[in-house]
């Protein structure tokens, strides 16, 4: 089976010249995972994650996840942050560093390059780098769950002689 037959269509997508509170109203408010960058052409640039936005408006963030880190910055504090950034664009915030695949390429190696890289979502991408979709992997174990059922009975037979 290949990714085009459980892929997503038609992302949504921003420019690299789309401002900060654009790309926040995607991931924030219509709950989006994964904005893909696209230039004029539709061909992706990189991609913005809410970690991404995190690791660009708080930096260090991942220090509030310490039961014990005295300093966290209160909210008023992040507030700051985000008005001294307000003027960053897309291009400010994106990982170009993008994992990808094709419409064509087999289910399983997508949901390998999926666990091999620890991303959850990738964008389809054809061979020209124009967005065609992306994959995420919980649709994948979906489809492993529903169609192929029959596997983990055997698997339930043989560790239960």
């Amino acid at each position: 089976m290949r990714v085009k037959s459980l892929m997503r269509k038609n992302p949504v997508t921003v420019s690299p010249d789309t401002p900060l509170s654009e790309v926040w109203d995607f991931l924030a408010h219509k709950m989006l995972h994964m904005l893909p960058v696209v230039d004029e052409n539709n061909c992706l640039k990189g991609i913005i994650t809410a970690e991404d936005l995190l690791k660009n408006l708080v930096p260090g963030y991942r220090q509030f996840f310490e039961e014990y880190y005295p300093n966290a910055p209160t909210i008023e504090d992040i507030e700051d942050q985000i008005d001294n950034q307000i003027h960053l664009t897309a291009k400010d915030l994106m990982n170009s560093k993008v994992y990808t695949v094709y419409d064509d390429t087999e289910l399983f190696k997508a949901l390998s390059i999926l666990m091999t890289h620890h991303v959850r979502i990738l964008p389809v991408i054809d061979y020209a780098r124009h967005i065609k979709g992306f994959i995420i992997e919980k649709d994948i174990f979906r489809f492993m769950f529903k169609q192929k059922h029959h596997l983990f009975n055997k698997l339930k037979k043989l560790k239960n002689p």
